[in-house]
């Protein structure tokens, strides 16, 4: 079977670790001997340029481990959203069109948001190739989408043959706004890659954190609950890991708190950096106000540590129960972090549930399925 993904953003120059679970799943497709290509026409905001100092949009087509990648970068200007949208049709048009030329006619194409959706529409009227579409956007928890979004993002899912999301709470909420069944369907995690870390007998507890740094991700409750919790006690570290506008204001607050010696926003850094400094970190603390998902949870178990979230939408439907992590209310982060350090876990068995539940194996057999049906 041939496969098609259309995705809202992918990986590029301008930031190497953007969206990665997309490139996981094409990955895990490919691996379940499917023909898998990606297309991307990619939306670049004006800070993405100035932090990387270039104004070069070239095109970047290459074969990913027998996957057709074409990643399309182009200029997305704020606030002219309907501008974006009909660059990223055109482009995306284009895209198509070449890419059947090299690799033929896919059976699916499956849309990763409906933000691509225009592209998938047009594909079906002209070519008869129907589409299936993950959703993935917490701007439906945000509630930022205007009516006219609303009523666009609607006909994307009205005309998919299948409707996916990432969490059975993401599930739920697009299922009663849009009046539409949405079936349940995981992220993908590499567990060949993100594997189990090695037992220590350090004398030291240090808590992680991954994400962008901005409000919806909450760095600023976490830091002030830690701080509250263990601040003068060295035994314990705070590492945080991302880039974002808010990391001069968290650095203000370690500087205010006096914290610096136990808290550390460490940037931006590779997948195998993380990789790395997930394996030797302890606890794993999502702080996040809204989460479709939570990529970053299933990497941090499948290396078996200990993990912690606000119950904010996505990891509810990852930690199922105790024996796998703790959920905390946001007003309850603090209590938290002091209880998880006193509750034992099993690492094996928490891996061992990631295996089984969020593996390639397992995520893209439920995906041929829809693609079957």
């Amino acid at each position: 079977m041939h496969i098609l993904l259309l995705t809202s953003s992918y990986k590029s120059e301008f930031n190497t670790v953007s969206a990665l679970f997309f490139r996981d799943q094409a990955l895990a497709l490919k691996n379940n001997e499917m023909q898998v290509g990606v297309i991307c026409p990619l939306p670049i905001s004006l800070k993405l340029v100035w932090q990387r100092k270039s104004i070069n949009f070239n095109d970047e087509e290459y074969n990913d481990n027998g996957i057709y990648t074409h990643v399309s970068p182009f200029l997305s200007v704020p606030k002219w959203f309907e501008r974006s949208q009909k660059i990223r049709l055109s482009l995306g048009k284009q895209m198509f069109k070449k890419y059947i030329i090299n690799n033929g006619k896919p059976d699916i194409i499956h849309v990763h948001s409906f933000l691509i959706g225009e592209l998938a529409l047009w594909i079906k009227e002209k070519y008869s190739i129907p589409f299936v579409v993950t959703e993935h956007s917490s701007g439906f928890f945000k509630k930022v989408y205007s009516q006219k979004t609303i009523n666009f993002a609607k006909k994307v899912f009205e005309n998919s043959k299948a409707c996916i999301a990432v969490s059975e709470q993401f599930c739920k909420l697009l299922t009663d706004l849009f009046n539409i069944s949405f079936k349940y369907i995981p992220n993908v995690v590499d567990t060949s890659f993100f594997t189990m870390k090695e037992k220590s007998d350090k004398d030291e507890y240090v808590f992680l954190n991954i994400g962008h740094l901005d409000e919806k991700k909450n760095q600023a409750e976490l830091i002030r609950a830690f701080s509250n919790q263990f601040k003068g006690n060295q035994k314990y570290q705070l590492k945080i890991v991302g880039q974002g506008n808010e990391f001069t204001t968290l650095q203000n607050l370690i500087n205010e708190l006096k914290i610096n010696d136990q808290v550390n926003l460490l940037g931006k850094k590779s997948r195998e950096e993380v990789k790395d400094i997930i394996q030797k970190s302890d606890y794993f603390v999502l702080a996040s106000r809204f989460e479709t998902f939570g990529v970053v949870l299933i990497e941090a178990m499948s290396c078996g540590l200990s993990v912690l979230s606000t119950k904010s939408g996505g990891p509810e439907s990852i930690i199922i129960d105790d024996k796998l992590g703790m959920l905390c209310e946001h007003d309850e982060l603090e209590k938290g972090l002091i209880t998880i350090t006193k509750k034992k876990f099993n690492n094996k068995l928490i891996r061992d549930y990631v295996l089984d539940h969020f593996s390639e194996k397992v995520v893209a057999h439920k995906l041929i399925q829809v693609y079957n049906e």
